[in-house]
């Protein structure tokens, strides 16, 4: 039990494995497809960030030269003119921003020393419309704006562009002495170059930077460094530069980017200084999870503003393409499912042809074994009528071995002959071949052997068609007909010998029961006078007893005659007695079967006489216990009634019919004939023995049938079937087979 549970289980889980298979390879193809998708999107997100710094760097890089070049535009422009024509650089200054929008101011710087402070002043208050004054400002702590003290050299803003109401406070300003950018300014003026400051926060927490250049007179500084009070200075041209306006305005396809600059690496020291850092990340996406980020730095090209643009973008699952990815599963699942159905229908194919493999393979090897099991020899001819196979019995036949056989002509190897043929041989091989059908072997045909044996065979030869219709072969099937003969002539004589011996017990016991008949018959009429006699015989002592002097010889003579009389009648008897004692096989045996061995008996008697038999016995055995033989006497004997009775009818109007079944406890046989049927005085007697409506009959079958009937606790009657004739009823006690249970019943079941 535990092992068929095992058995189960273990097949169970096969079937969960082979079935598993499929999703399991299809979760792997998805989560494939899904590890490609995460690259190509990574990768074409790195492209766009890449692109995308791109963009920024020449965008910046170009912005950077321009202000540059702006600052070398107002430097040449203040440098060919008097530094005291401010409205020229002003005017200047305007146009330019017009055009350059994310420069912030326009800057300039006049050089003044303690003696020119007051022409100045009165100077810039007529250009301002209000009292002038050169100022501080406190950058980094307050942030608040205070006269300047007396100072050795002052460089104020002289000239501010765009002039807004928060510029308008610029001018007066003294760079010169801002912590912050003096160094940077102090550089500009030594080297002449262009210089840029550090950052610097504005009004609302903007930032910006300075590009500074110095403006001198009869050229620029030689080989040694000026000095902020040198009489060739004239000032510092500054272009203020807004990180905003210079990093927002980007033409970029990602609008998601970081972007950063920082300060180059200096000399000595460690780091790159941050100047300003703008994120363009959208806020709403800012709740996604982060999927990957992407960094990137890049030194721009400009010397004088020695920047490093840094670039880095926070990818989130949000900018993923999540519509691919399920264009690629959807389409990767459709190319399984359709690898699958062809593999379901390859496979299909793959076990239909294994399944047709193996049954044409179980087909030719069932066709071979029977071939070479039967007893006759089976020849395989070609379509140019060489032998391609043959069979054992073949072999057998022909006296040849199969390599002798194979690839020959068949006329080499079939030597066949007509024995006592009156008209010309004919082929049947060859017939067969011309008239592409089936050609039976003619009556008597010899075959002879390759050692000359001589056989009686008998046969046919079919021929073989291809798909298109064409004869392609033929196979010829032979039989020898002499072991046949001999097997059935000796069951004919075998079979002829039993039923001589069972006629002859049949005709024995039907003369010891007419003996034994008439015997009783012979007795019963023979003890009536010796009754009599001794009956007589005995009245004539008494009366002679009464008569005095009677003859002693006649006495004598009386009591003899009683004598003899009884000594008869004992002799009869004991002949009785003789011919009634015989011994009897009492077995069980089933009346279907007695009524089939009766009927073989008398088919000739039957059949000569026209008589059709209808046959309605049960389809389960009539058994009862009797001798067979004498039941099978009674069933001949009212066989031969009925066929006698019947003689008168016409012939097809003869019929008998005979029916077992089982009513209760009795198994009952019924034989009806379609004669006349039986007048009533006959019925009265028709048991009775020596009486016989038969023209020289002994009137002994019908009482025999009686007499074995009853001694097996059974009875036999007779009556007539309306317009059919009569029925003679057999009804003996049923035995029942010891298959059946003892109470058990067959059903009755007609057959014919």
């Amino acid at each position: 039990m535990e092992w068929s549970h095992l058995k189960s289980s273990l097949g169970l889980s096969g079937k969960l494995r082979k079935s598993a298979l499929p999703l399991l390879a299809w979760l792997g193809l998805c989560f494939l497809t899904a590890l490609l998708w995460l690259q190509m999107e990574r990768s074409r997100l790195e492209e766009g960030f890449e692109k995308d710094g791109r963009a920024a760097y020449v965008q910046i890089a170009r912005k950077l030269d321009q202000n540059e070049a702006v600052l070398q535009a107002a430097h040449a422009m203040v440098a060919s003119r008097d530094t005291s024509d401010i409205a020229a650089l002003s005017a200047f200054s305007r146009e330019i921003l017009a055009n350059y929008p994310k420069l912030y101011t326009i800057l300039f710087y006049q050089k003044v020393v303690p003696t020119e402070r007051d022409r100045y002043l009165d100077q810039m208050s007529r250009e301002i419309g209000e009292p002038a004054s050169i100022t501080d400002f406190d950058l980094n702590r307050r942030r608040s704006w205070r006269a300047a003290p007396l100072r050795d050299v002052y460089y104020p803003a002289t000239m501010v562009e765009p002039v807004t109401q928060s510029s308008r406070r610029l001018y007066g300003y003294d760079i010169l002495h801002e912590p912050r950018l003096a160094r940077e300014l102090r550089q500009a003026i030594a080297t002449g170059e262009i210089v840029v400051s550090m950052p610097f926060e504005l009004a609302g927490d903007e930032r910006a930077y300075l590009l500074m250049k110095g403006v001198y007179r009869n050229g620029g500084p030689g080989v040694i460094p000026l000095r902020p009070d040198s009489p060739l200075v004239e000032g510092v041209v500054a272009v203020q530069v807004h990180f905003e306006q210079l990093l927002a305005p980007l033409r970029l396809e990602s609008q998601s980017l970081n972007i950063a600059l920082y300060q180059r690496e200096l000399p000595g020291v460690h780091g790159s200084l941050l100047l300003y850092e703008r994120s363009l990340r959208p806020s709403k996406v800012s709740q996604w999870p982060l999927f990957q980020r992407f960094e990137s730095k890049m030194d721009l090209p400009s010397d004088a503003q020695p920047f490093v643009l840094s670039l880095s973008r926070n990818v989130t699952w949000a900018e993923l393409r999540l519509s691919v990815l399920v264009f690629q599963e959807l389409l990767v699942t459709l190319l399984l499912l359709a690898l699958w159905q062809v593999y379901q229908q390859r496979l299909h194919l793959h076990r239909a042809r294994s399944a047709a493999d193996e049954a044409l393979f179980s087909q030719r090897e069932r066709v071979e074994v029977a071939l070479n099991a039967i007893r006759d020899g089976v020849i395989t001819l070609s379509h140019d009528r060489k032998v391609e196979w043959v069979n054992p019995m073949a072999q057998e036949l022909l006296g040849l071995q199969p390599e002798q056989l194979l690839g020959r002509d068949y006329r080499e190897v079939l030597r066949l002959q007509q024995g006592l043929a009156d008209v010309s041989q004919v082929d049947p091989i060859g017939q067969s071949f011309l008239y592409q059908q089936v050609v039976e072997f003619p009556d008597e045909l010899l075959l002879s052997t390759f050692y000359g044996e001589t056989r009686l065979v008998e046969g046919a030869v079919a021929p073989l068609f291809s798909r298109t219709g064409e004869m392609n072969g033929a196979v010829c099937a032979i039989r020898d007909m002499g072991p046949i003969r001999r097997r059935a002539q000796a069951v004919l004589e075998a079979s002829e010998s039993r039923v001589r011996d069972h006629l002859e017990k049949l005709s024995h016991v039907a003369r010891l029961h007419t003996m034994g008949e008439m015997a009783s018959g012979i007795a019963h009429e023979l003890n009536q006078p010796l009754a009599a006699i001794s009956n007589y015989c005995a009245a004539s002592l008494a009366m002679l007893e009464d008569v005095e002097e009677a003859p002693s010889q006649v006495t004598d003579a009386l009591k003899a005659a009683i004598r003899q009389a009884e000594r008869s009648g004992e002799i009869i008897k004991r002949l009785r007695a003789f011919v009634s004692k015989r011994s009897m096989d009492v077995r069980q045996v089933d009346l279907n079967l007695l009524v089939g061995n009766s009927l073989f008996l008398a088919e000739h008697d039957l059949r000569s006489n026209g008589v059709q038999v209808v046959q309605m016995l049960s389809a389960n055995p009539v058994t009862v216990m009797a001798d067979s033989i004498q039941i099978e006497q009674v069933l001949m004997n009212l066989l031969s009634n009925a066929i006698e009775a019947m003689k008168g009818e016409r012939e097809g109007a003869r019929q008998l019919v005979i029916h077992s079944h089982v009513a209760l406890s009795h198994a009952i046989l019924e034989v009806r004939d379609s004669g006349r049927g039986i007048s009533p005085d006959v019925q009265a007697v028709l048991f009775h023995p020596f009486y016989s409506t038969r023209e020289g009959g002994m009137g002994l079958g019908l009482s025999i049938c009686q007499t074995i009937v009853e001694q097996y606790g059974g009875s036999i009657e007779a009556e007539n079937i309306p317009g059919s004739g009569a029925c003679f009823r057999l009804r003996l006690p049923f035995a029942p087979p010891l298959s059946l249970p003892e109470a058990a019943v067959p059903p009755v079941v007609a057959t014919r």
